[in-house]
């Protein structure tokens, strides 16, 4: 029988799509973090507030929790008017661990949050950065340790896992799924030797080598990519490790609702442009398959007199992509219910769709 080209087309777009999702398997399979027990060093936890008050009265009692002999918290106020100043002066009183800084005016030409964090890195006392948000929380006592146990003389970098708090409603479903995409992306490069980028809710670097790269220099005046444009330009498979484990996970608290969410995507997205060519084109040309399995598959399906063979190749996509998150979903101790994988699939290219449109059209995102 004779293949139309919209046949030809499909099964190519689709295929690359497995070869996708094979290779994700593949570097999911191969995360492992390789820890050190007998870590003696110290680590400075940096976090940079902007207006997070409730946030920190939540935050820091649980890390002053924390199972690890030798740490300092350093909280960044910056520029915060809700009485974070306050909060942080008796605190930090009470508490020799806790050290402060705070901004009051920003120069010019410099993003707020890596102005803060640059502030707060040079303030660290000891070599090991490791930097977290406050809206998130360890998942354990031992969050600073798993870090801690990873770390060697040649580390540069510890990519980690930031999932977000589970509620009810579909939203708070399609962020969980998009944040174990995403962390199955960016650690699974890694596990394979080219990472790419890192989160910032639950990140780990070298002060001295933060400081011998000038920083943030290059992009400073960039809103958002603290984490991942630093970690794009500079990790490689000999100075980069990982850990992922239900003890190293923290958690964010979710956006409550999709205005919210598609602000906080666009900065994100909008970070992606001045990723290296070869990350945007594999990450990209990832994303613009995945788009047009949606979009040919409708007319394949109204067109094809042998419906056996698309229903084949997406089962096969299907399959793929559940492994792919449930191997993820047990070394993360991340929960998500396969069961709505089609929906979340259909979703994700809504979200696409209306975040890229956006997020061309948007001339200036901020930090919020």
């Amino acid at each position: 029988m004779t293949v139309s080209y919209l046949e030809l087309s499909f099964i190519i777009v689709v295929g690359i799509q497995i070869i996708y999702w094979v290779i994700c398997i593949i570097g999911v399979v191969n995360i492992k973090s390789q820890p050190n027990q007998n870590a003696s060093h110290g680590v400075s936890i940096i976090i940079a507030a902007n207006n997070e008050l409730q946030n920190l009265k939540e935050l820091i009692p649980t890390l002053l929790k924390q199972t690890y002999h030798t740490f300092e918290i350093i909280i960044i106020n910056d520029r915060s008017s809700d009485g974070t100043y306050d909060y942080l002066i008796d605190f930090s009183g009470q508490n020799p661990k806790v050290k402060f800084l705070t901004v009051d005016e920003l120069p010019d030409h410099l993003n707020g949050k890596k102005y803060a964090l640059t502030l707060g890195i040079k303030a660290a006392k000891y070599d090991q950065i490791l930097l977290t948000d406050a809206d998130c929380k360890p998942n354990s006592t031992d969050w600073i340790t798993s870090f801690a146990n990873s770390w060697s003389d040649k580390t540069s970098f510890i990519l980690g896992f930031s999932a977000y708090e589970r509620h009810k409603g579909l939203l708070n479903y399609f962020i969980r799924f998009e944040t174990i995409l995403t962390g199955i992306q960016y650690l699974g490069a890694a596990a394979l030797g080219k990472p790419y980028m890192g989160v910032g809710r639950n990140l780990s670097y070298s002060r001295n080598f933060f400081l011998s790269k000038k920083g943030f220099h290059g992009f400073q005046g960039i809103t958002g990519g603290d984490d991942d444009l630093f970690v794009n330009k500079y990790a490689n498979s000999s100075n980069t490790s990982i850990q992922l484990s239900p003890k190293s996970v923290v958690y964010s608290k979710p956006k409550s609702n999709f205005s919210d969410f598609i602000v906080q995507k666009i900065r994100h997205l909008s970070v992606g442009k001045h990723y290296s060519s070869k990350s945007k084109i594999i990450l990209g040309f990832f994303t613009f398959t995945w788009l047009l399995t949606w979009g040919l598959t409708p007319i394949e399906f109204i067109l094809t007199q042998n419906l056996f063979l698309p229903i084949s190749i997406l089962l096969g996509r299907y399959i793929l992509m559940g492994v792919a998150i449930f191997i993820f979903k047990n070394k993360s101790g991340a929960k998500l219910n396969l069961l709505g994988l089609i929906l979340l699939d259909f979703m994700f290219v809504l979200y696409y769709f209306v975040t890229g449109i956006r997020t061309l059209l948007t001339k200036r995102v901020k930090w919020s």
